[in-house]
């Protein structure tokens, strides 16, 4: 049967119950946009939906996005093996994503992480060029200014580590999907069902019809689908304390900080934020882990974060920087969507169904990677990775 022509671009409200798509991508955060970017430029004829991020998040019924803010941080040092593999190959492909967006979103500013098994974090690196290596706290204590004394082993490496704004990626992602053709819809998507041996996925913008779905909604979109994920909803909060750049502070990830009601925490260097002002984010895994239902969602970005968790973090930050004159916070409640396996999902589910989600709070430096994977699913060599897919296997409840 002979389709009408694709006409791409950019819709509020089209509609295209009657042109057919190869693959509609459900979710436009950072790995489906990612995802969408690959299967366009790839010619597949692709629908990217979803949309921006709230402008009040206090009012909003959502979705929302992960983490509302301006910086997460990336480098190739990492815990795992695998997560280093799929940061490198994303990092590598920062400078095109920019230059042909023209939307800048990297600060190669450096990175230092203080873990039990930090030489294993340089040998993850090493295999990219990295230049990862293991320094002592006198070293970060004249260098950076940061006070680091649980006698753990400290890893720095320098560029391209540092941090990404998650707002200017999508963004990148998502203006090369339109310039690769796909049609990039800003609305959430709100039923999906099969229809004609495909799916009608529905919303304010009307209907779209595709041969196969893609799902990369992040904590969201469960009520959508009779499957569920064998996923936990981590509530997270996060600090942001207003703070003058001096250009020393690096990213960081910690374990065993000095309020331990926290068993980790990471923070991005001052940055600028909408409204004017710059400052350093902090977050963290608290120890008793609060677990949300998909209904529970809403009401958690309507908050302002926990209050122990937010304590804690704004002690440890103030204990790890005591020469740095701190001011003013604001905090944000944020969602980890975590797997058993502490690697995302990237896999098909069911017929003509595939998943792109789960980042475990590790994703956004990796995206670019996470989402050129899902994309391969629907090309017809099918998974193209050096990587074991059965690392990523979706599990169903």
């Amino acid at each position: 049967m002979s389709r009408a022509p694709f006409q791409p671009g950019v819709c509020d409200t089209p509609d295209m119950s009657t042109n057919r798509l190869d693959v509609a991508v459900i979710g436009r955060g950072m790995i489906g946009a990612a995802a969408g970017r690959h299967l366009a430029e790839a010619g597949h004829r692709t629908a990217l939906i979803g949309p921006g991020e709230p402008e009040d998040r206090h009012t909003s019924q959502g979705p929302f996005c992960s983490h509302p803010d301006e910086g997460r941080i990336t480098r190739i040092a990492a815990r795992t093996q695998t997560w280093s593999d799929v940061a490198a190959l994303s990092i590598e492909r920062y400078p095109d994503i920019a230059t042909r967006s023209g939307i800048s979103f990297h600060t190669p500013c450096g990175f230092i992480a203080a873990y039990h098994d930090a030489p294993d974090w340089v040998a993850r690196a090493a295999k990219y060029g990295s230049d990862a290596r293991l320094v002592d706290a006198d070293w970060v204590r004249e260098t950076t200014g940061i006070a680091i004394t649980n006698g753990l082993g400290l890893v720095t490496e320098g560029a391209p580590a540092g941090h990404i704004n998650p707002r200017r990626l999508v963004a990148a992602q998502t203006e090369l999907a339109r310039l690769g053709g796909a049609n990039v819809i800003d609305a959430a998507v709100q039923g999906v069902v099969r229809r004609n041996g495909g799916f009608e996925v529905t919303g304010p913008f009307g209907a779209v019809i595709a041969d196969r779905i893609l799902v990369a909604t992040g904590a969201f979109g469960a009520e959508m689908f009779d499957w569920q994920l064998a996923v936990e909803r981590r509530a997270r909060s996060t600090v942001m304390a207003r703070l003058a750049n001096d250009g020393r502070i690096p990213c960081l990830i910690l374990d065993q900080p000095p309020d331990d009601r926290v068993h980790e925490i990471y923070w991005v260097p001052p940055v600028e934020y909408p409204d004017g002002s710059v400052r350093i984010k902090i977050g963290g895994n608290r120890k008793e882990t609060i677990l949300l239902e998909p209904h529970e969602l809403t009401d958690w970005f309507h908050g302002d974060g926990d209050p122990i968790e937010i304590e804690s973090l704004t002690n440890n930050l103030s204990s790890l920087l005591p020469d740095a004159p701190l001011g003013d916070i604001v905090t944000a409640p944020c969602v980890i969507t975590g797997t058993p396996t502490g690697a995302p999902y990237i896999g098909w589910i069911d017929d003509g169904v595939a998943v792109a989600i789960a980042g475990n709070g590790s994703a956004a430096k990796s995206s670019d990677e996470l989402g050129r994977l899902g994309a391969t699913l629907f090309s017809d060599a099918g998974w193209d990775s050096p990587l074991d897919p059965a690392n990523f296997s979706p599990q169903l409840l």
